[in-house]
């Protein structure tokens, strides 16, 4: 129970700290953090404000134990990357050089961060580290390594303790410098041709993207990053590659990598590790000179975490001479640390020495490390039991955490009692062969690589694999069953945080039933099972390959599971609204799933096939049959009482009003949506599609700006949709919202730096999730606000952008972009590329709502050649059309370039009647620049002839 007291509840942003439970939450949600990360926010928390002393924080999370402070900096960056994670532009944890830290909520709410300032991680966590012994030096010297330059590569043999030193180096360098690091674990990558969709998944790009080496380096480019990447050995020449092109295509990005063989990558730096240190042979010494090296404190330091084993000074020779034999490998230790709990250290050490006799041979020396850590990993296997052996072998199967219940799942083909698999990962955890996390407030289980590695070779040659491959699938099935339920009560946040980490698994066991042919029917399902989180992931790519596959395998096998094939279907048709360049393919994927929910007497998947099929009809503009469509997806979801299709429906009708221009009506429907949004459950809403508030806000703030006499409302409601759009953490929706409304306003509005960030947050949301047909938009803010700003003046880029809208997707089409990129080269003095792109409106047929402003540049250009009368001509043409739409935003521009023109031609009364009663209807947004420039030229007007 979470504690009522006041007095126990510390808030600071959006958090709120319950001390007494140990219990962090955001909002309704619950923050997950370990148990020092925890210790020290309670410890910070006391005394918000006020610094708190480094030793402070070590009594608190290390009682009565004395570790370096490469610990307390890595726990600190750890418990700063999980509040980011839910305020990403804030940091609350500050730090004061060499004294403390102190725990702050001054945060200026206004300021909006650099495109550099925000994560670039999307769902990556570093592995949790133990108490790091020993290697304070390496450390200490890695970081300067990494420091000066920008690919340092760790290289040592299997268990040397690479990932580590890699971790506990990367987190200080992130606590000191605030850097943004990103954890990738190659070794779940198969093989070379996985490297890239694993750090496109690592920063949250769909998988499924087109070219994701140039998504990475898009995203990168911008951002001052810091990349590990861990156990590369296996796929050393695709690693290399990825090095070389990032490190070319960017600036401020430095690269970690580990391996067992160095890269050979163009500006790679080998940094090798070494053994943790052993006491030499040949000599005598005693218990406190053996706890002079390395080796020994972590053996022991480590026993006694686990049996509470305490060296006496009999046990220093065997101690040193255990070190001696595993060569100082920490991952040897670790499991050689367990047998102290049951056995003097003598009788390990002459277990050990006959178990590696017989391994290794005895010709041998003193074995290679590589053979140490096998010849260690096999005596360990060889002591479990025949339940701990069959569970370790079937845990192989997975690539992250896992917990109690899925392990029962794995072994199922054992018919094992769940008692006597419990009693074996206890016994596996006693061992050291497995590691213990507490995540999301519960325990869960992991393998280190090298464990994972040789219980994997083992499980595949016990002739198991395929019924773990099964037992997983099934598993990870059920697992999204519960995630599909859970969606109508969890809020979208909380959803997100307990499903969106399983994406690797569903990948692995569709993988597995669908692409490999284990279990076709079973892949189909995992298919179905997986759109909603494709949705909420907005891996648009991802979903369509999928579905796409599993519809052929549905031919192929002949299926008649027909409510199987809707789920399919329209989860396809869901994402052909917004990333199909094949109408006639995707119109046929929506009439198929209507005429299928129809027959099944499906109506929410009939309602979400006739949504997608009016929004891919209305995104270029075309009405042709949407009213017929809405028509009939009103009817539907009023029967059903399907809310969120009703919902939808609203939101298309304002769409045809916008094409239409009945910007009142569109404003009056938009408004009473809103109310009706604010006081419905967030679970009432479908995250299939878009956030419903989200859209409303977009389409009430970009109305308003152009269609009401209240622009400063609708540009203030654009700065306040554009944070939350980005907070809701839903690719789809920021996508939408920033292309059809908030770039608008901004934009238009002249706040060239929200605008640009922004329009730099479009463009790596479309990458991540592979949504590349909007692209074009994106470039076309950039390149457009860069030349606005004056950062740029030449055309080349502009007219590139005019050529990407040109030939790209009907869907992404809106003239607005056009007539931005018009302003933009005009403002630089390029008057004819500029009117090349107004020609090319012109003569397809310029959208009816961008009319005004399009005859308004064409005046522009007709001055800018001396042709005044005819720009007289076009002007009040411009503002004729202008008055007759409703669009205020482009009837004040009108009104005052033809106020100037007219002023120009000492026509002053007729200037001041053509102005006047424009401006004077204004009731808000006096700062914006069109109201101040035609400010300005009242001024003028009024003052002409004054002397």
């Amino acid at each position: 129970m979470v504690s009522t007291d006041p007095n126990d509840v510390v808030a600071f942003g959006p958090f709120r700290l319950h001390r007494e439970h140990r219990r962090l939450f955001c909002g309704a949600e619950e923050v997950q953090l370990g148990g020092r990360a925890m210790e020290m926010l309670v410890t910070l928390a006391r005394k918000k404000g006020e610094l708190v002393h480094k030793q402070e924080l070590y009594n608190a999370a290390w009682p009565g134990i004395f570790v370096h402070e490469a610990n307390l900096k890595v726990t600190i960056a750890s418990l700063r990357r999980t509040l980011k994670e839910y305020s990403p532009a804030e940091d609350y944890i500050r730090t004061l050089i060499g004294r403390g830290y102190w725990l702050s909520d001054q945060v200026n709410s206004g300021d909006i961060p650099g495109i550099a300032d925000l994560p670039v991680v999307a769902n990556t966590r570093f592995p949790e580290l133990g108490t790091v012994i020993g290697r304070d030096a390496e450390i200490a010297a890695l970081r300067d390594n990494v420091a000066a330059n920008r690919l340092t590569t760790i290289v040592g043999p299997g268990g040397i303790g690479k990932t580590t030193v890699a971790v506990a180096t990367v987190q200080l360098l992130e606590d000191e410098e605030g850097g943004l690091v990103t954890f990738i674990d190659f070794s779940r990558a198969a093989g070379e041709e996985f490297v890239i969709s694993s750090v496109a998944a690592a920063l949250g790009i769909s998988s499924g993207s087109q070219d994701r080496l140039e998504a990475i380096s898009s995203i990168l480019a911008r951002r001052k990053t810091l990349l590990l990447l861990d156990t590369c050995e296996h796929v050393l020449n695709a690693v290399a590659h990825l090095c070389d092109v990032i490190l070319v295509n960017t600036s401020d990005v430095r690269i970690v990598a580990t391996s067992r063989q160095a890269l050979r990558a163009k500006r790679e730096e080998v940094f090798w590790l070494a053994p943790l240190q052993v006491p030499p042979p040949g000599r005598t010494y005693t218990a406190e000179q053996v706890l002079g090296y390395s080796a020994p404190q972590l053996l022991v330091e480590r026993a006694s975490e686990k049996g509470q084993y305490t060296m006496e000074e009999g046990d220093a020779p065997a101690i040193a001479e255990i070190c001696r034999r595993l060569d100082g490998s920490p991952l040897a230790i670790e499991l050689i640390s367990s047998r102290l709990s049951s056995r003097t250290a003598p009788d390990v050490l002459k277990e050990l020495d006959d178990r590696f006799t017989t391994l290794v041979g005895p010709d041998q020396e003193g074995p290679l490390r590589q053979q140490t850590l096998l010849a260690t990993l096999e005596w360990s296997y060889a002591l479990l039991t025949n339940n701990e052996a069959a569970v370790l072998r079937a845990i192989s199967i997975f690539m992250g955490t896992f917990d109690m219940d899925a392990v029962v799942s794995v072994v199922i083909h054992h018919e094992l009692d769940p008692t006597a698999v419990f009693d074996a990962v206890a016994g596996l955890r006693a061992k050291s062969m497995l590691i213990v996390e507490r995540i999301a407030g519960g325990m869960r289980y992991r393998l280190l690589d090298s464990t994972r590695a040789f219980a994997g070779k083992l499980l595949e040659a016990s002739g198991e694999l395929t019924a773990v491959s099964e037992a997983y699938a099934r598993l990870v099935l059920g697992v999204f069953a519960r995630a599909n339920a859970d969606q109508a009560r969890l809020p979208a946040r909380q959803w997100h945080a307990a499903y969106a980490s399983h994406a690797d698994d569903l990948r692995r066991a569709i993988s597995w039933a669908l692409f490999l042919g284990g279990d076709p029917l079973l892949g189909m399902q995992l298919v179905a099972s997986g759109i909603p989180l494709w949705h909420e992931l907005s891996l648009s790519e991802e979903a369509r390959m999928n579905c796409e596959r599993a519809l052929a395998e549905f031919d192929r096998i002949g299926c008649n599971d027909r409510a199987l094939k809707l789920k399919l279907i329209v989860g396809l048709a869901a994402v052909s609204s917004y990333i199909s360049a094949d109408a006639e393919k995707a119109i046929k994927t929506f009439e198929t799933a209507i005429r299928l929910s129809r027959e099944i007497g499906d109506t929410h998947a009939e309602c979400q096939a006739l949504g997608a099929l009016a929004r891919y009809r209305l995104l270029p503009g075309n009405q042709t049959e949407v009213r017929k469509i809405l028509k009939e997806l009103k009817r539907v979801a009023t029967r059903s009482n399907n809310r969120s299709a009703q919902w939808e429906h609203e939101f298309l009708l304002t769409e045809m009003d916008i094409i239409h221009c009945q910007y009142p009506p569109a404003i009056a429907r938009m408004e009473k949506l809103r109310q009706e949004l604010r006081s419905a459950s967030e679970a009432s809403f479908s995250r299939f599609d878009l956030d419903p508030r989200i859209r409303s806000e977009t389409a009430i703030s970009a109305l308003t700006w152009l269609g009401s006499r209240r622009p400063g409302t609708g540009l203030s409601g654009a700065q306040i949709i554009a944070r939350e759009a980005l907070e809701a953490h839903h690719g789809w929706t920021l996508i939408y919202s920033y292309v059809h409304g908030i770039l608008f306003v901004l934009s238009e509005c002249q706040e060239w730096a929200q605008a640009k960030y922004y329009a730099e947050l479009l463009k790596d949301t479309i990458y991540r999730h592979g949504m590349p047909a909007w692209i074009p938009v994106a470039n076309c803010h950039i390149e457009a606000l860069d030349a606005l700003s004056g950062v740029r003046k030449d055309p080349d880029g502009l007219m590139s952008a005019f050529d990407e809208l040109r030939m790209g997707l009907k869907q992404i089409g809106r003239h607005v972009y056009y007539a931005l990129l018009i302003r933009a080269l005009y403002a630089n003095g390029h008057v004819d590329q500029g009117a090349r792109i107004l020609d090319y409106l012109f003569e397809v047929g310029p959208q009816r709502s961008m009319v005004p402003e399009l005859l308004r540049l064409r005046a522009a250009k007709e001055r800018s050649v001396g042709r005044d009368e005819e720009a007289l001509s076009t002007l009040r043409q411009s503002l004729i059309v202008a008055e007759e739409n409703g669009a205020w935003a482009w009837r004040i521009r009108c009104a005052t370039d033809l106020a100037v023109l007219l002023k120009d031609q000492r026509q002053i009364d007729d200037a001041k009647r053509v102005l006047e009663p424009v401006y004077g209807r204004f009731l808000d947004g006096f700062d914006i620049p069109d109201l101040q420039q035609a400010r300005s030229v009242l001024t003028e007007l009024q003052n002409f002839g004054v002397s």
